[in-house]
């Protein structure tokens, strides 16, 4: 009889430990549930926010079949941790390790499916940055805040009144000595005075834009100085063959003057 009661008490003993064994499984069950949970909210947050940027910049979205498989495989990841749990919360089973260390490998994946997709990341990032330095090196603004008086092509010659010339960029009829404005990030590469141009201010951007400001009555910036975008390079003036105070402003793309009303 004292042999049956303590193989009683010693199984009593040893169902009570397989439940506090079971107890603390079903946690760690949850709380990798909770970490895949985590993980997948993230990653879709990176995209969306990748994709906001890439449609703010002009980028058009490409979604790669890479992320298609790696956003489902994420998903079916996930619902494999939900469904092992479900299922094991309903069985009376104690012990579940066989249980966790599937959640856990599937954990694994999904950790391995964020790194892929962090790479992914980081490519577009580098195309989002790229865009957005041609973006500021090119011209996008007016250069100075007045009506235009002459427009880009052939026009009467404005000091005889006969004939006909080709006009290589616009005027702005602007009040003697009113700032003008570099038009997008570049780097000074003549600041001088030059024959029909007077004293004139030639801007670099890269991307094989250069800007012209010409006719003006004072330069404000150096040859090699970088400039940005909005920034007060010169003041408008009657300098060179000029028939009164205006800006003379060009634009030329890979060394050919293009009409600058296209870029403001």
């Amino acid at each position: 009889m004292n042999n049956i009661y303590n193989k009683y008490e010693a199984s009593l003993k040893n169902i009570e430990e397989l439940t506090k064994i079971n107890n603390r499984q079903k946690i760690e069950i949850e709380n990798l549930n909770l970490n895949a949970a985590k993980i997948q909210d993230q990653l879709e947050e990176n995209i969306a926010a990748l994709e906001e940027v890439k449609a703010a910049v002009g980028l058009k979205s490409k979604t790669s079949e890479k992320t298609e498989e790696a956003k489902t495989s994420n998903n079916i990841s996930h619902n494999s941790l939900n469904n092992t749990y479900s299922s094991n919360t309903t069985k009376n089973n104690y012990d579940l390790s066989s249980e966790i260390s599937d959640l856990k490998t599937s954990l694994i994946s999904l950790s391995k499916q964020t790194l892929s997709q962090k790479s992914e990341i980081d490519e577009s990032i580098v195309s989002v940055s790229d865009r957005l330095d041609y973006l500021r090196h090119v011209p996008s603004i007016a250069p100075v805040n007045a009506k235009i008086t002459a427009t880009y092509g052939y026009r009467k010659n404005p000091f005889t009144s006969r004939g006909s010339e080709f006009h290589e960029g616009v005027d702005f009829g602007a009040p003697y000595g009113t700032d003008v404005v570099a038009t997008a990030d570049g780097t000074v590469s003549f600041a001088g005075y030059k024959s029909g141009y007077g004293k004139m201010v030639v801007i670099s951007h890269g991307y094989g834009f250069t800007t012209c400001y010409a006719h003006n009555s004072a330069i404000l910036v150096k040859e090699g100085d970088k400039v940005k975008r909005g920034q007060v390079i010169s003041r408008v003036g009657n300098t060179g063959r000029s028939t009164g105070p205006h800006l003379h402003y060009e634009v030329k793309l890979n060394g050919k003057n293009v009409d600058p009303e296209k870029y403001f």
